[in-house]
């Protein structure tokens, strides 16, 4: 496996090869993440992976690449307080964070680019058409990728914040959650893993900066299905944290929600790793 050690954007899994015969899916590219799709992330994310052979020109990806790159009908999925271990699980709380009805709200995810439609919709997975994913004792993984469901060509996982602690505080979890994500995910869809974004607090920050390094390990010796992009880095961090015009903000200027950076932190961070993110995805699906 190749690693990018440069800065780039949010965790990932990538893929690019004919589709499975059956597939019913409109969509090409699947960005699969947690609450930062839902509230910012999203709309940047469906507006570069669904150009990237315009996005990734000028890089030191070949035009026979950025071929294969043009046309991607792309969707971006974020459901919030979830991770690795959400996706993989077969039962209990961590598959109920996706497939749960939530009681507050009745939706528990965000979507952009979903049937064609550039605007969010908020949806309950696992009910709403098109994310119909939850079936008994199968995970969620297992219900995005039947030829029925989504069924993407390229998968893309943008997760780190809410596993932070898991990984840090237990190394063997984060191989862990590579192993049976890599059992799930097809041997047809090559993937890609970045991390999220830099949220406003330096704290929260420093522990995501830790977790990120034991999940890159728990793939560099995963077998080399994967390529893996560093997002999270002393670049991104000075651009992003702690500079409130980048999070949302009450009257008096003061931060309300320090968790989820806006769509300009968001272009900001695709653009300073623009380069490494092509990259990852030209190994990925060559």
């Amino acid at each position: 496996m190749r690693t990018v050690v440069t800065s780039i954007i949010v965790s990932l899994i990538i893929v690019l090869v004919p589709v499975r015969s059956g597939a019913q899916s409109g969509t090409d590219i699947m960005v699969l993440g947690d609450s930062q799709i839902s509230f910012g992330a999203g709309e940047v994310y469906l507006k570069f992976f669904e150009n990237l052979e315009q996005q990734c020109l000028g890089t030191d990806v070949s035009a026979a690449t950025l071929s294969k790159l043009g046309d991607q009908r792309t969707a971006a999925l974020g459901v919030r307080s979830t991770s690795l271990h959400s996706w993989v699980a077969r039962k209990g709380a961590p598959k109920g964070t996706i497939c749960d009805v939530d009681k507050k709200y009745g939706v528990n995810a965000g979507v952009y680019g979903l049937g064609g439609n550039p605007k969010r919709k908020f949806v309950q997975v696992g009910r709403d058409t098109g994310v119909r994913f939850c079936r008994p004792d199968q995970s969620a993984f297992e219900g995005l990728f039947r030829e029925d469901a989504s069924d993407p060509k390229l998968l893309i996982l943008a997760f780190l914040g809410n596993a932070a602690e898991r990984w840090t505080d237990d190394p063997s979890l984060a191989a862990q959650d590579v192993r049976r994500t890599l059992e799930q995910v097809p041997t047809d869809v090559p993937c890609v893993f970045m991390s999220t974004v830099p949220v406003y607090s330096k704290k929260t920050n420093d522990l995501r900066m830790k977790a990120q390094t034991e999940i890159v390990k728990a793939f560099q010796k995963s077998g080399g299905r994967c390529e893996v992009v560093e997002g999270f880095s002393a670049e991104t961090r000075n651009v992003i944290e702690g500079h409130a015009k980048f999070f949302k903000r009450n009257s008096a200027g003061r931060v309300t929600d320090p968790h989820h950076p806006s769509p300009a932190a968001t272009r900001m961070f695709v653009d300073l790793n623009r380069a490494a993110l092509c990259n990852a995805i030209a190994a990925a699906v060559n």
